[in-house]
């Protein structure tokens, strides 16, 4: 199925689909500040597990898995960070960038990589907001990669070609090429940049 959605003014009927595939495990394509990307509920071992399959990480990966968040509370409660940490990831977000820290017990296992670490994100996108907000957690996010088909990554029509039998809903937003975000690793209280990507990188 492919849902037709501004991302910037999202209807929530329009996007009541892709909430009950959430809900029913199924993992969904939806478009980010940064292009299309995989998405499952935080709560779905099934959905995780699908994403990581997508994603091609296995349990010994040093790259986590990330999830959007809509309020800066939900970095204190899924991650562990120190004063300095915090007062930058306050500044700089809601932006595009994925921040990389030690996960709390809150977090599945599933969900970190072999040094326990997460990625968590705060998108300045309303369609994002907004599935977080209907689905009420986090939705755990996959941004898509160039493979062997690199013209389906900025072409919802044809991701839904691609991806038939894998996703359940395509949230189709229009063409997108995709920009990486911008990852910043914390490290012994700091934040230090990974990744030079969308998101202007910040004075840490």
């Amino acid at each position: 199925m492919r849902l037709r959605i501004d991302p910037e003014r999202p209807a929530p009927r329009k996007l009541a689909p892709a909430i009950e595939a959430l809900r029913r495990d199924q993992v969904i394509l939806y478009p980010t500040d940064t292009g299309y990307a995989f998405g499952c509920a935080l709560s779905s071992r099934k959905g995780i597990g699908s994403i990581r399959a997508l994603k091609g990480f296995d349990e010994r990966s040093r790259k986590p898995l990330s999830m959007l968040v809509n309020a800066l509370s939900d970095f204190g409660h899924y991650s562990i960070m120190g004063t300095s940490v915090f007062r930058t990831v306050r500044r700089i977000l809601p932006g595009a960038y994925t921040i990389i820290l030690e996960a709390s017990s809150d977090v599945p296992r599933d969900m970190r990589n072999r040094h326990g670490e997460i990625g968590l994100r705060m998108p300045d996108v309303p369609l994002c907001r907004m599935l977080v907000e209907r689905l009420g957690e986090p939705v755990v996010t996959g941004s898509l990669t160039a493979g062997e088909d690199e013209a389906a990554l900025e072409d919802p029509e044809e991701l839904e070609r691609l991806f038939r039998g894998r996703v359940g809903v395509v949230v189709d937003g229009g063409p997108m090429w995709p920009e990486p975000s911008t990852i910043l690793q914390a490290t012994d209280n700091e934040l230090e940049v990974s990744r030079v990507g969308k998101g202007p990188v910040p004075d840490t």
